[in-house]
């Protein structure tokens, strides 16, 4: 065991001590709220599926009183943010209510938004919550055509980049968002300079995801190999980071990372045996993919004690027994498995049925003799 890894354990232990939780059972740091079960837009590459519903009457959409009563009972277990992500959050009814509800709690607030509701009252309701700390909005590419192909809806596109200047027009520096496929992947420069010109603090690029929506897409061949994500990841750290004015930020596994992005850490990773997901009917689960495997459900608010449920629910029992000690394949002999954690479990699980199965990516990285060998132990 690294020095490294034994102050992370250390500090975990002293932390569980204090809050007074039971051994092998951490710290819950976050609550991913999928608050909206429908959306405004209709994505073609949406990994949950939320329903397209332009009519906020017909939408599906946590109570509040749900919402307030996780924040609540998830604090004593060492809660520090809540994401309110959907769906489109934005497009829930009350969602100024649950702002304040979580702001008044003390507790962090994140936010993931398409950004076409985003107007200057919404805006200045916001920063004067006082615990928005973070607001990122989607663009997926740097044209009106190229964004409306995946977004599926007219209009998207100029009110997404009018969303962001008007956070950025109430103090905020919001990140972009760009989820990468077969007819965008040429925007990579415009895209930045977009986020550049808008007033962003940053930019990120994911690639589609192999489970919703998102599998149709790699069905269809729209979504990228694991040999173009790996060689676009690369072009972006030699030919486009050194000169960009915001932080770019690229999803791909830790073992993948260049050098200097190792050195300077932030993995920027989903820490799963840390997060909640609640989702929009009161559902307790791994996070949002218990809209699609209703397995990974393990309680509901309106029945529940959400601190009962995070100490005793067998499927987060099976969880951290698995992860990261029994990962399989490529992932159990990676040297990065105890930070990456497997990557994401949902979509591992989604693959496979097994909470501990290899995420796709490196997995075929690794059949194709593209996964690093000085990354393997």
């Amino acid at each position: 065991m690294s020095c490294l890894t034994e102050e992370k354990t250390e500090a975990n232990a002293a932390e569980m001590r204090a809050l007074d939780l039971p051994e092998g059972v951490p710290p819950l740091h976050s609550l991913y709220m999928y608050i909206a079960g429908s959306c405004n837009l209709a994505c073609r590459h949406c990994w949950i599926e939320p329903d397209f519903s332009p009519d906020q009457s017909k939408g599906k959409f946590l109570r509040p009183e749900w919402a307030k009563k996780a924040v609540v009972e998830a604090k004593p277990l060492g809660l520090q943010s809540v994401k309110l992500t959907g769906g489109e959050p934005l497009f829930h009814p009350q969602f100024r209510e649950i702002v304040s509800a979580i702001a008044q709690e003390g507790v962090d607030i994140i936010i993931e938004t398409n950004g076409t509701l985003i107007d200057d009252d919404l805006a200045g309701f916001l920063r004067d919550a006082g615990r928005v700390r973070f607001i990122s909005v989607s663009v997926d590419g740097a044209k009106v055509e190229t964004h409306e192909a995946l977004r599926g809806v007219a209009g998207s596109f100029d009110k997404a980049v009018s969303g962001i200047q008007t956070l950025v027009k109430a103090g905020f520096r919001p990140q972009l968002i760009c989820t990468l496929h077969r007819n965008n992947i040429g925007e990579i420069a415009e895209v930045i300079a977009l986020a550049e010109g808008v007033g962003c603090s940053s930019v990120k690029f994911n690639h589609i995801q192999r489970t919703g929506r998102g599998s149709r897409m790699h069905e269809e061949k729209h979504g990228l190999s694991v040999g173009e994500i790996i060689r676009t990841y690369q072009r972006l750290e030699s030919e486009f980071v050194p000169r960009a004015r915001v932080k770019v930020f690229f999803d791909i596994p830790i073992a993948f990372y260049s050098i200097r992005k190792i050195i300077n850490g932030n993995p920027g990773r989903c820490n799963v045996l840390n997060l909640l997901g609640v989702l929009s009917g009161g559902e307790l689960s791994l996070c949002g993919v218990g809209v699609l495997v209703p397995e990974l459900i393990y309680g509901h608010l309106s029945s529940d004690n959400l601190k009962e449920v995070w100490k005793e629910a067998p499927g987060l029992k099976e969880l951290r027994r698995l992860i990261p000690a029994e990962l399989e394949g490529i992932c159990g002999r990676c040297l990065f498995k105890d930070t990456c954690l497997g990557q994401c479990v949902a979509n591992n699980y989604y693959a496979a049925k097994i909470l501990n199965f290899p995420y796709y990516f490196c997995r075929l990285a690794d059949e194709k003799g593209l996964f690093p060998s000085s990354r393997r132990k």
